[in-house]
């Protein structure tokens, strides 16, 4: 049984004590805050500076890891308290009946194996970081059980205390990862794979390498139910709340946008220093508090500063004073969904021609007000059952590789964070499993290189596109080796980028499903074209707003002579366009809200037959570049086809601007990406939330607004001179100065320096902290 408990405010006192109870600005000035804390051997000193990044010195790594835990645990408790929750199956137990469905279905898909496996699978010294980290943790809540007026403002609203942290809870928490796979399979066979027409599928989704599914021998696609991954999207979802009294806590809606990223490596022989440089600006939904917080640990072992999860120690995106190192996803293919044939009695499933039963573990839910709940957690062979279909016999089961030792989301970066050569990070890298990542290097040898690593499978007689069989004929042969994965190391061409697109070297070992190459293309466009780059220049490059698809498609349209009036003055307006989407330009507005789309639904009316336009929505839009690039291969009608169609969209979508924003287009203006941060609370507390901006570009240019919170440059060598930002602040506490304090920096690009030396870090001290070991009279 936890030890959690209520706190004894309820209801609108609560809600008045709360109001009264925000912690106040952090001290400014030269004095030194000391904590006796239980755990620690030596003292430890903690520097934060003016834009909230705390800087560890311990005598010891062990000792960094223990101030890591409770340094993240004073600025981000309620955040890390959560998402350990959520992720353990344990909100019930604070929230009430409402989240027992929640809970069983994180439940599901926790790491159940055995633990000394899994701290191998990292290598040496993982368990120790993650059990110093946990008791820093714990010892910042033993504090606040002597300091109750220091408890963060959102566990007096909701009326529990934090509870204590076991060094296990942060790896055997899988669903926070960026595993992809198993929802396309679905939608896949729910859509065209039951109509009979896979034969648009190349329409709907630009496989690469080029590829052809096919119904898997066995596989009904029209049996999968529609909510055969609600427990899945349940289990893997995040958590937020609204003032509904009865019902506090909701299951938050996914993003409307894919999570993505920007890393590029440039080297000495094309820097203006003639030292490297490392940018990384990785794209996640935007939430307050940030999903990653900016730390730096030193010890006479390790040295790091960079960015990393809260709940989980160490860094994974930052450098350590010799190399440095960025991530973006790459997109291994990590989880399918199996379907079972069943007996009679829906106790047992269908394998190699045999009766198997299920695999039943209880479970017992602890549920505020209402005791412990006994739930079976239902598992295959091949992974947790989602759903069971009596009617008609069948179930589900998503298979992940969750269920590996070694697969806790980014915790991965223990094995790199200390790499002194490119041979000490590929090895690292040969161990990373979740999520998929293109990690990006750089020392200050002069190397730089491009490593992708993740736990990806080796499917035996399938693709992974669609539902199998779970009989036996469809399985998993183990995984990929590193060496199997393709790799560059000082390339030719003086930098190496990546955005998330495919770089498999035409290889279908991991996936056939990347992001859109088109912030790839430009940022290879930019560096390509520069033999004397900068950090600004990076940093330039990663707020960059220029849509060379607009460019590319206004080649095409823009030499043409059209005879009518409307589509001429429109031809003509758009002549004018730099490209750029910029908040408050006219072409913007026309291109992003009005003609894009109708391209994009005009080469569809040419390429699918009317009986089959509704099938999907959009076409993938490598499709379309193809068609407008080679009409004679794509049209019958050819190039006159591609023109007319490219004229026809445009006047369209130039008339539906005048009617939507005046007749005349230069008073027109794109209002961009509206980029928020809503506190979880905010429904209860409006204060806490944080007002939006808006910010110019959108998917298809590297600064992709609605997605970078975090953001780096490095200049490998000389450390002092990188810089960073995290927004909205590095601290999740309301009312903290560095609750908002980046917010303005962020939407501007106004950077700040990542400091690294002591004399720096010294000079922009805002708040000195002191931890001393409770033995230690000193």
């Amino acid at each position: 049984m936890s030890r959690s408990r209520r706190l004894g405010l309820v209801g609108a006192a609560a809600l008045l004590l709360v109001a009264g109870l925000l912690v106040p600005s952090q001290a400014q000035g030269t004095g030194v805050e000391r904590y006796r804390v239980e755990g620690l051997d030596s003292p430890v000193r903690i520097n934060v500076d003016e834009w909230g990044v705390p800087h560890i010195f311990a005598r010891s790594s062990e000792d960094a890891f223990f101030a890591q835990g409770w340094n993240v645990a004073r600025d981000r408790l309620f955040q890390i308290d959560l998402w350990r929750r959520r992720g353990l199956g344990q909100l019930s137990e604070v929230f009430g009946p409402d989240y027992v469905e929640q809970d069983r279905a994180a439940r599901l898909f926790l790491y159940q194996g055995d633990m000394e496996d899994e701290w191998a699978a990292y290598g040496e010294g993982a368990e120790e970081m993650a059990t110093r980290f946990a008791a820093g943790i714990n010892a910042y809540i033993d504090w606040l059980e002597d300091n109750p007026e220091a408890l963060p403002p959102e566990f007096r609203l909701l009326d529990y205390f934090p509870d204590r942290w076991a060094p296990e809870d942060a790896v055997r928490n899988r669903t926070h990862g960026l595993t992809r796979g198993v929802s396309n399979e679905v939608s896949l066979a729910r859509g065209l794979a039951c109509r009979g027409r896979l034969d648009l599928d190349p329409l709907r989704e630009r496989y690469e390498p080029d590829h052809t599914t096919r119904v898997p021998e066995g596989l009904d696609p029209c049996s999968i139910p529609a909510d055969v991954l609600d427990v899945y999207d349940l289990a893997t979802s995040s958590v937020r709340f609204t003032g509904d009294a009865a019902r506090p806590l909701t299951v938050e809606d996914r993003p409307d946008f894919e999570p993505g990223s920007n890393n590029w490596v440039v080297s000495a022989d094309k820097t203006a220093t003639g030292r490297p440089i490392l940018a990384n600006d990785p794209h996640r939904a935007h939430e307050n508090p940030s999903l990653r917080y900016i730390t730096h640990l030193s010890s006479p072992e390790l040295d790091v500063i960079g960015a990393g999860e809260p709940g989980l120690p160490g860094i994974s995106i930052g450098h350590n004073g010799t190399a440095a190192f960025g991530l973006t996803i790459f997109a291994v293919d990590e989880a399918d969904l199996y379907v079972y044939e069943l007996d009679e009695t829906n106790e047992r499933y269908l394998y190699q021609g045999e009766w198997e039963p299920f695999e039943v573990r209880p479970t017992e839910i602890d549920v505020r007000g209402g005791g412990t709940e006994t739930h079976d957690l239902v598992f295959t062979r091949h992974g947790p059952v989602t759903l069971v279909d009596e009617e008609n016999h069948r179930a589900y089961a998503v298979r992940t590789v969750w269920t590996e030792p070694g697969t806790a989301p980014y915790f991965g970066s223990s094995g790199y964070m200390n790499a002194r050569s490119w041979d000490d990070f590929t090895d690292a890298m040969s161990r990373w499993a979740t999520p998929g990542e293109n990690q990006v290097y750089a020392d200050v040898h002069g190397d730089i290189g491009w490593q992708p690593g993740g736990k990806a499978p080796v499917r035996v007689g399938f693709d992974g596109l669609l539902p199998v069989p779970g009989d036996g004929r469809y399985e998993w042969a183990g995984f990929r080796g590193i060496e199997e994965f393709p790799s560059l190391f000082n390339p030719p061409e003086g930098f190496a980028a990546t955005a998330n697109q495919f770089n498999a070297q035409d290889d279908s070992r991991f996936g056939y499903i990347w992001s859109d190459p088109i912030r790839k293309n430009r940022i290879d466009e930019v560096l390509a074209a520069d033999d004397d780059h900068t950090v600004q220049e990076s940093a330039a490059l990663q707020s960059d707003i220029l849509n060379i698809r607009t460019r590319e498609i206004m080649g095409m349209a823009g030499a043409l002579d059209p005879a009518d009036p409307v589509t001429a003055q429109a031809l003509e307006f758009m002549r004018g366009y730099d490209f750029r989407e910029e908040v408050g330009s006219p072409h913007a507005l026309l291109y992003r809200g009005y003609w894009e789309t109708r391209i994009n639904q005009a080469v569809k009316a040419e390429l699918v037959a009317p009986d089959d336009l509704d099938e999907f929505g959009n076409l993938d839009w490598l499709v379309v570049e193809d068609a407008l690039r080679d009409p004679e291969a794509w049209f019958d009608g050819g190039a006159a086809t591609r023109d007319e169609l490219l004229l026809t969209s445009l006047r369209d979508a130039f008339t539906a601007a005048q009617a939507g924003h005046g007749d005349d287009p230069s008073q027109w203006a794109y209002r961009g990406v509206t980029v928020g941060w809503n506190h979880r609370l905010g429904d209860l507390m409006p204060d806490w939330d944080i007002p939006s901006v808006q910010m110019p570009g959108s998917g298809g240019n590297p600064l992709a607004s609605a997605a970078a919170s975090f953001k780096m440059v490095l200049d490998v060598g000389r450390w002092d001179n990188s810089i960073a930002l995290n927004v909205p602040g590095q601290s999740g506490v309301p009312g903290s100065r560095h609750y908002d304090d980046l917010v303005e920096r962020w939407s501007t690009w106004d950077y700040f320096p990542l400091l690294y030396s002591r004399g720096a870090i010294e000079r922009h001290t805002e708040q000195r902290i002191m931890l001393v070991p409770r033995h230690d009279r000193g």
